[in-house]
């Protein structure tokens, strides 16, 4: 009997250390939601110059170590100089910091020490070097920057003469600092050669899966009169389940290992980055896509078919393909008509640029605003809300606005051409 008391008693002895070492696994490797610990966590007993700094910017920056240690980074072990060390081609950067060579600001070339394969996919993205092009033209682009980046067209030319965008010269460098290089801050380029911010997405300190894949994430960029994703998602079916079940979703779950279990609807990250189902994972944002839509005129992408049936392999997690067909085919015949209405606004312009009414400085004249609104924000809007299911941007916020301005662009040249007349 005393034996089978003993028994038992070491059982449950063993089942509570059993316990605590799978609570501790969790806690360590694998992270719970929303659990707060005091414990310290891996980082906090590294040694030498990490610890140093762990315990200088506990005193004075001690959110940014908060941060660090609910990190993912921290529980495995990643210390601060494992990202903040230089590597080749980062003399210009390096900074001597207490004694201790550093860089403030990490590079995607110090990810990629760890993540080779997400830098190369983010290096081939419009979120790269092309983001930043955008506002920048080709200033500070080497030959081969612009050709390894495709930013040159079929003669071999900067893409759209080099030029500056003609909204940056408008607005001024100061005023572009806080709002056009914030975003496309995405792809700028840095002094080691290398093209954009990781950060923008997994903001440091915790640099979290989680948060990048909420649309709250993207909405930081993708937003306002000429690229509202954020308004049309929260608007479509997609965007109110996801705000109405948030509870529901499985914001933690391994990476490729996303099922409709972890998201019942789809998030941006979802259909344009996640593994997700049978479908790989990509850091490159456009590789699922068939359409460009953000240009004057909208075209079908290189290989843009075989990149739609990878998206409909997203889809049909929860759709049925005649729907998916259905869906599609609607929008690629609002897409024409946006593309239609562009046409017949430039045609206008351009009739009077030729007969010698209209200068040709950017933003001069009241119809250059018109018609650059026309495609810039009224088309743009239009087409993301046809692929993106927001019914309000197709029409109120884009056909009409485009049938609006069409009228305001004919009466203003009708008016010029009068005016001409001996």
């Amino acid at each position: 009997m005393k034996s089978t008391t003993k028994m038992i008693a070491l059982l449950g002895m063993g089942a509570v250390l059993a316990g605590v070492l799978l609570f501790m696994t969790y806690q360590y490797v694998v992270g719970p939601q929303g659990l707060s610990m005091s414990m310290p966590a891996l980082s906090v007993v590294s040694a030498g110059e990490n610890k140093a700094c762990v315990e200088c910017h506990q005193k004075d920056n001690p959110g940014i170590i908060q941060q660090y240690h609910d990190s993912e980074h921290s529980g495995r072990g990643v210390q601060c100089l494992d990202c903040h060390k230089a590597v080749k081609g980062q003399e210009s950067l390096t900074e001597e910091h207490y004694d201790v060579a550093l860089i403030v600001k990490p590079t995607p070339n110090n990810c990629a020490q760890c993540h080779e394969t997400e830098v190369k996919e983010f290096e081939d993205s419009n979120h790269s070097a092309k983001s930043w092009y955008a506002v920048q033209g080709s200033e500070n682009f080497t030959p081969e920057e612009l050709a390894n980046y495709h930013l040159l067209d079929a003669n071999g030319n900067p893409l759209n003469g080099g030029k500056t965008n003609p909204v940056f010269n408008l607005i001024g460098q100061d005023a572009s600092a806080q709002s056009c290089e914030v975003c496309h801050g995405i792809g700028e380029k840095n002094s080691d050669g290398s093209f954009g911010d990781c950060t923008k997405c997994h903001l440091r300190h915790t640099f979290d899966e989680a948060q990048a894949r909420k649309p709250e994430t993207c909405g930081q960029c993708h937003l306002g009169p000429d690229h509202p994703q954020i308004e049309i998602y929260n608007e479509s079916a997609h965007g109110t389940y996801y705000q109405t079940n948030q509870s529901k979703y499985n914001m933690d779950a391994p990476s490729g290992t996303l099922t409709v279990a972890d998201f019942p609807a789809p998030t941006c990250a979802t259909c344009h980055m996640s593994a997700f189902g049978s479908v790989e994972g990509t850091h490159d944002v456009g590789k699922r896509l068939k359409w460009s839509l953000a240009p004057e005129i909208a075209s079908v992408r290189k290989d843009g078919e075989v990149q739609q049936q990878t998206m409909n392999g997203i889809c049909l997690n929860c759709h049925a393909q005649p729907f998916i067909d259905d869906v599609t085919s609607k929008a690629e015949k609002t897409i024409a008509l946006t593309n239609q209405n562009v046409k017949k606004g430039k045609s206008i312009v351009q009739d009077l640029r030729d007969a010698g009414l209209l200068g040709t400085k950017s933003f001069a004249d009241p119809m250059d605003f018109v018609y650059f609104e026309l495609w810039h924000h009224e088309g743009r809007r239009a087409r993301f809300g046809a692929v993106m299911g927001g019914a309000d941007y197709v029409n109120w916020h884009g056909i009409y606005e485009q049938e609006k301005a069409l009228v305001e662009l004919q009466s203003a040249a009708d008016d010029l051409k009068a005016k001409a007349k001996p």
